[in-house]
């Protein structure tokens, strides 16, 4: 079995330490450096609006019946409380068949989907996802008889959600 000794004289420490002190001192930047200054990608909506037209079908979307409840400010990214909620009545002839989040900025934008029957007896649903950045949050819930219902909502996050 062979093994390595590597022999680190204070000299080679010392000799490596003023390498790197110059370099910074040149304006070479560290890897920690580099890394914290290496810009996110521009994300857009692109894939988001993709979503939100396959979901609606083409369908009118209302933007009343659906309400979109989350803080004003996410103080932790990777788990902010949201909760979406049909506001109208549920009933044997009218209900929800099914209600998608999106997170516009997100590297994967779609949150989550919730499908309902009609025994379901309401359509209520609180999930907490991961955010990037500051973005909008959109919900969107197809009612039974065709209608789209939708939501949307701003929020702010701290730095540190996906991605980062």
């Amino acid at each position: 079995m062979t093994s390595f000794v590597f022999d680190l004289r204070r000299r080679d420490l010392l000799a490596g330490g003023a390498a790197l002190a110059g370099l910074v001192a040149a304006g070479v930047p560290t890897a920690a450096q580099a890394q914290a200054t290496t810009a996110m990608p521009q994300l857009d909506t692109a894939e988001a609006d993709r979503l939100a037209a396959a979901f609606t079908g083409g369908a009118e979307v209302l933007a009343e019946g659906l309400a979109l409840d989350l803080p004003a400010l996410g103080d932790n990214p990777a788990a902010v409380p949201v909760r979406v909620h049909v506001t109208e009545p549920i009933t044997e002839a009218s209900w929800c068949e099914e209600m998608i989040v999106i997170a516009d900025l997100n590297p994967q934008p779609f949150a989550c989907r919730f499908r309902f029957t009609a025994e379901t007896g309401s359509a209520d649903v609180a999930v907490r996802v991961r955010l990037i950045q500051t973005m909008p949050i959109r919900a969107y819930a197809r009612m039974n008889d065709g209608r789209v219902l939708a939501a949307r909502h701003d929020i702010t996050v701290a730095a540190g959600g996906c991605g980062l």
